[in-house]
This record gives structure tokens, C-alpha cells and sequence, in this order.
């Protein structure tokens, strides 16, 4: 039995995120996942030129038709990724190609308890 000054640690109370588009892109990047052969795999970081930036936290995933996307705070700011398939008109073929769609700027705003 617990004595009376003992008490559970509380839930670390974490902040809400406030996005600001700080600026609007299409530039293609190679995309890190964790299971290449899965239906919806989980992205982990991306290469944007030479520079790779890890994931620390996927905030949003949506989809839409024929792309997904995904807002995501990373090891050097806030990302919007979009993932889209793109046909080849001479073969018809689709593929599949990643861009950095947004820099975002992320404001903590503190919960109230």
C-alpha cells in the first residue's frame, strides 16, 4: 500500500502545435520509410538534397485522391510532404513520387489545465 505523499507521476501535458506556412514548394526528395513493401508505410525522414532530416513526430496524414500527405515535425523544423503517383504518358505506367510541398513554422500554445 502506497503511503500518503506517494503519487502516480501525471501525464507529461503536452502543448498544441500552431502551423504557419512560411513557404509554399514543389521540390522532388527522396523519402526514408520504415517498411518499403507495405500498403501504407511509415515515413521516417527524407533527403532534401545532400541534407537528410529525420522525423520526430507525424502530426497529420491525409489522403486524398491518388496522393497522401503528411505534416510532420522534424529534426530542423516543421515539413508538408506530399506523395503522388504520376503516369508516364508514353507507357501509361504509374510511379510514385515524393515532394516537400511546405516549411512550415510551429508555435507551441500551452495547454490550460
Amino acid at each position: 500500500m502506497p503511503s500518503p505523499q506517494y503519487r502516480e507521476p501525471a501525464e507529461p501535458i503536452l502543448p498544441r502545435l500552431l502551423f504557419l506556412e512560411r513557404a509554399a514548394l514543389v521540390e522532388p526528395v527522396s523519402v526514408e520509410v520504415d517498411r518499403p513493401g507495405a500498403v501504407h508505410p511509415r515515413v521516417t525522414g527524407f533527403w532534401r538534397g545532400d541534407a537528410f532530416h529525420r522525423l520526430v513526430k507525424i502530426v497529420e496524414t491525409r489522403y486524398e485522391y491518388a496522393e497522401m500527405y503528411v505534416r510532420a515535425v522534424t529534426d530542423g523544423g516543421a515539413v508538408d510532404l506530399r506523395r503522388r503517383r504520376v503516369r508516364d504518358p508514353q507507357t501509361m505506367r504509374a510511379r510514385t513520387v515524393w515532394e516537400l510541398c511546405g516549411e512550415l513554422d510551429a508555435i507551441e500554445i500551452p495547454r490550460s489545465q
